[in-house]
């Protein structure tokens, strides 16, 4: 895995600026905040009419993994333009992690008081989940699919949330059965809540104290680099 997309860039062998796909990272993490924004407010919705802690929690974390996205697309855009690749993309990195960590303090505090005083919620919350489940899914199908060159370390943590909005989701649906099931177990909904909040807590936590996930055996080192100022 390449720390960085200059590290990477076809663009570095060739020699030739129009080689280089910086661009196409960008539209990629473009793309990517697009569907997030519209799963937030489906989801935002859908958890305020169906009276849904859960629900909301799970939307305002994929608000956060939007935002993240346009700060992706930052990232990409002043990479290519900067020698300092790795120092934007740490600081990038920095700038996201505390707005997911965040949140996720806020999601744990509001599922709590869900869980001491439960609401009703609302059968077809669980129609929205499975919904919101289904996009989480093509997000991460499309985001398997980015060049070689852009799974870089700002991918990989991308992946990672992507993946927490997956688990999110599947927790949301099978909580979402339970409480169809009895309404004595709208205390699940709080619960739930909670479970989403320290999730994004631990998996962000370890990455703002530098825990390193993944291995850089496969990191492409290059001495010279072609400008990619174009």
């Amino acid at each position: 895995m390449a720390q960085n997309h200059l590290d990477a860039c076809p663009s570095v062998v060739s020699g030739l600026s129009e080689d280089c796909s910086c661009d196409k990272e960008v539209e990629h993490y473009i793309k990517l905040a697009k569907i997030s924004f519209g799963l937030f407010i489906f989801e935002f919705f859908g958890g305020l009419f169906s009276g849904s802690m859960a629900l909301m929690a799970d939307a305002f974390h994929v608000l956060a993994d939007g935002t993240e996205n346009i700060i992706n697309v930052v990232v990409s855009k002043l990479s290519k333009k900067s020698d300092g690749e790795k120092r934007i993309r740490k600081v990038g990195g920095v700038i996201s992690g505390w707005l997911l960590l965040l949140m996720g303090i806020w999601i744990v505090y509001e599922g709590w008081e869900r869980f001491i005083s439960p609401h009703k919620v609302g059968w077809y919350m669980t129609l929205v989940a499975f919904a919101g489940l289904c996009v989480n899914v093509f997000q991460k199908w499309l985001h398997d699919k980015a060049l070689t060159e852009h799974r870089n370390t700002q991918h990989f943590w991308q992946s990672w949330h992507l993946w927490q909005d997956i688990a999110a989701s599947v927790m949301v649906v099978i909580g979402g059965l339970f409480m169809l099931y009895s309404s004595n177990l709208y205390w699940i909904d709080g619960i739930l809540s909670m479970v989403i909040g320290l999730l994004i807590v631990v998996i962000v936590g370890a990455k703002l104290l530098g825990f390193e996930l993944h291995s850089h055996d496969h990191e492409h080192k290059h001495g010279d680099k072609c400008d990619h100022r174009h």
